[in-house]
């Protein structure tokens, strides 16, 4: 018998028929939903952000949310463009 990856002999499912990765799955939503929340009432504060160009007023939670999925687009993006550039540099090395 060969080992497959994402197989397991035993079920993860309990006596009473419940997945326990849905479950944790569940809870941890929850909780970060919770969180958020809380983040969310605790930074209410109107705030001036200013931007290159243009200044906006608005709720602090507001701007920290814009400026991580920023972050996180541009993380992406970076990504995108590292993984391109070391592809097309094993082409050429493989063409050498």
């Amino acid at each position: 018998m060969s080992y497959e990856p994402g197989r397991s002999d035993q079920s993860l499912e309990g006596d009473d028929g419940v997945d326990k990765r849905l479950v944790v799955r569940l809870v941890v939503a929850v909780a970060v939903i919770v969180l958020i929340l809380l983040f969310m009432t605790q930074n209410n504060d109107e705030v001036d952000t200013s931007f290159v160009f243009f200044t906006v007023q608005t709720r602090l939670w507001v701007s920290l949310l814009v400026a991580v999925l920023l972050g996180v687009i541009l993380g992406q993006l970076g990504q995108v463009v590292w993984h391109r550039r070391k592809a097309r540099r094993a082409g050429r090395s493989d063409g050498d």
